[in-house]
């Protein structure tokens, strides 16, 4: 019994089998029995002499289910045109690393905690207007106060001794009073530099 739940697991864990889309790759599979795939628009599959020929049909992810000897084993399909791949490396190396880059319905989504404002400017800064990329990362809500409190210091030293920020839930909120338009247009540039449009004013 232990044993079988060991390789199932290890069978789930096995890296996802990658594809453009019009490509094919070849899986050995022993005594395989039966194969299903989730969703054969995305990736079709067919049997010869032990071996699965999988044929990337279109941009997303699909499921791979096997049955053999040895029992159920699953596998993972993405295809992706390369795109989402080459800006994954980007949105790790020049935002977060821990951030997720993932194809679905032939969107490329990115989801995940953000650190800070400026890993949020550059991620948007990065996917520009890409109508193909949905942003789903979020600041993480603890690094909020610690924004407000910047933002307080910078307005007090600049002499804005009546404005400061402020968390409301998720948003910072620029609150108090000024003399005139040139301060009010001073507090904005501050509260922007640090914050940009998380701010609500």
């Amino acid at each position: 019994m232990i044993t079988a739940l060991l390789t199932v697991s290890l069978c789930l864990a096995a890296e996802p089998v990658r594809l453009a889309p019009g490509t094919q790759e070849v899986v050995r599979v022993q005594s395989l029995t039966k194969v299903g795939v989730g969703d054969p628009n995305i990736a079709d599959v067919t049997v010869s002499k032990g071996e699965l020929i999988i044929t990337a049909r279109s941009k997303g992810r699909t499921t791979l289910t096997m049955w053999t000897a040895k029992g159920i084993e699953t596998r993972v399909v993405v295809v992706d045109d390369g795109k989402t791949t080459e800006l994954g490396k980007l949105v790790k190396t020049l935002v977060n690393p821990s951030l997720r880059v993932e194809e679905f319905s032939g969107r490329t989504v990115i989801d995940g905690m953000l650190d800070s404002p400026g890993e949020l400017k550059r991620l948007r800064a990065l996917v520009g207007d890409d109508a193909n990329v949905t942003i789903l990362a979020r600041l993480d809500p603890r690094v909020l106060p610690a924004v407000a409190q910047n933002i307080t210091a910078a307005l007090h030293r600049e002499g804005l001794k009546d404005a400061h920020a402020a968390c409301l839930g998720q948003t910072l909120v620029l609150e108090g009073s000024v003399a005139d338009e040139r301060e009010l247009h001073k507090a904005q540039m501050i509260a922007d530099s640090y914050a940009g449009d998380l701010l609500r004013r």
